[in-house]
């Protein structure tokens, strides 16, 4: 417990840090994060590379796609691409249910996407359908980014729920339908809250000056299809590996989210006027290179902090039995993965470590697998605040205060995480 108390002791001294001296994220995560590994054993050097190692493993397979992504949204922005698609959303669900529809288009491309590469990519929609709805940046959002976190805790094939059947032994057939259920439960909880708070999350992002401009031609004829074909044809890509696992290298390039993403930008190249075509793709890149940058730095710390988390084995030192934990049945599991997400800001360390202390009494009869594997996804939704990157990309790429996420982004992922663990504990009891 006294690892514990130091891991609780380095977070708190991040958020005071960073909210109320204003201190850098960069320097304030590096810090607390040698702060962390010094405090539970770790020598200097071994920390300095736990951090080093957290922050290339995170940017190794990110840092290129936020480029990239970044990129392909500068150009649908100045091109009016983004225009078509969010005229298109509009039209098709109108204004009023905007916040909704993007909880349904999040959940559905976040089960063979992962999250970050599918909000970097679908961001420049984002901005347009704030700007042309009223529904402002944070609630379009937020909706995005809890739906596509459910899906990244709940839904196979994401790597997480797998891990989680594989452990606990039981056939994917047998999680798919309950943990739908569990995971529209949860939404439903998060949209709920959004539509109670709408009046206080109804502040805009003062960062979309690029896709603010209207000073954009109307696009005609096939142009008007690239929009749509540059967004899609990426996440449909990225989905092939997940969909049909097969050793071809043509599938291997093409589902890598790099090259699905180079694929997506050479879509929308026709967009752009051919008069100086390279010295505006040159600008775009300069621009999108500078707008990424922070971004890149920013997430690559927050995976260096919690790297030094995953190294110091905190998680694995809270519980050394798990015979004691029986008596509670189904709300431990749960409990147990709300914990570890909260404490370590990943899903997938959250789902596989809970599910390996609890597989014993799921293979002894203890606990049912399909309540238990549904009830540790659910908690892996967790609290996510200042170790998660995911936290830190949403919080560059908007432009918004840590309080104010923390006030909004944590909060809503408590509040979905809860959601769907009343609903498991209430068909649980139903049941008995």
């Amino acid at each position: 417990m006294t690892a514990l108390l130091i891991l609780f002791s380095c977070i708190i001294l991040l958020i005071v840090s960073v909210t109320v001296f204003k201190v850098h994220p960069i320097p304030a995560l590096l810090i607390c994060g040698l702060i962390l590994g010094l405090a539970t054993g770790g020598s200097v050097a071994m920390v300095t590379d736990s951090l080093l190692s957290g922050f290339g493993n995170t940017l190794k397979w990110i840092g290129l796609i936020i480029l990239f992504g970044t990129l392909l949204g500068e150009i649908l922005a100045e091109t009016g691409g983004a225009d078509v698609i969010a005229d298109s959303i509009i039209n098709l669900f109108g204004v009023k249910y905007l916040p909704l529809s993007m909880a349904i288009i999040g959940f559905l491309i976040g089960i063979p996407v992962f999250m970050d590469v599918a909000y970097l990519t679908l961001l420049p929609t984002i901005m347009v359908l704030s700007r042309k709805s009223g529904h402002s940046v944070l609630t379009l959002g937020l909706s995005l980014a809890m739906s596509l976190t459910v899906a990244h805790a709940l839904i196979p094939p994401t790597p997480g729920p797998l891990a989680v059947a594989a452990i606990l032994g039981i056939s994917l057939g047998d999680i798919i339908p309950f943990n739908v259920l569990v995971a529209i439960g949860a939404i439903t909880g998060g949209m709920i809250w959004l539509w109670l708070n709408k009046k206080y999350l109804n502040i805009n992002s003062g960062s979309v000056s690029a896709i603010d401009s209207e000073d954009k031609k109307q696009l005609t004829g096939f142009k008007r299809v690239l929009p749509f074909a540059a967004l899609l044809v990426p996440l449909i890509l990225m989905s092939i590996g997940t969909i049909f696992h097969s050793d071809n290298p043509i599938i291997e390039f093409v589902e890598n989210p790099v090259w699905a993403l180079m694929i997506g930008v050479a879509i929308a190249l026709p967009l752009m006027d051919t008069k100086n075509f390279s010295l505006t793709l040159n600008k775009y890149f300069q621009t999108s290179g500078a707008k990424s940058a922070i971004v890149i730095l920013i997430t690559g710390t927050g995976g260096a902090f919690g790297q030094v988390i995953k190294d110091t084995e905190i998680v694995n030192s809270l519980f050394g039995e798990s015979g004691s934990i029986e008596a509670m049945g189904i709300v431990i599991p749960f409990l147990l993965s709300f914990l570890f997400t909260t404490v370590t800001g990943s899903i997938t360390v959250s789902l596989i470590t809970t599910a390996s202390i609890i597989a014993p009494l799921v293979s002894n009869g203890t606990l049912d697998p399909a309540f238990t594997a549904a009830a540790i996804g659910a908690g892996s939704l967790g609290i996510i605040h200042v170790n998660s990157s995911f936290f830190w990309l949403f919080k560059e790429v908007h432009d918004y205060s840590v309080t104010k996420l923390l006030k909004t982004f944590s909060l809503l992922s408590a509040v979905v995480s809860l959601s769907g663990g009343l609903l498991i504990l209430f068909i649980y009891l139903l049941q008995g």
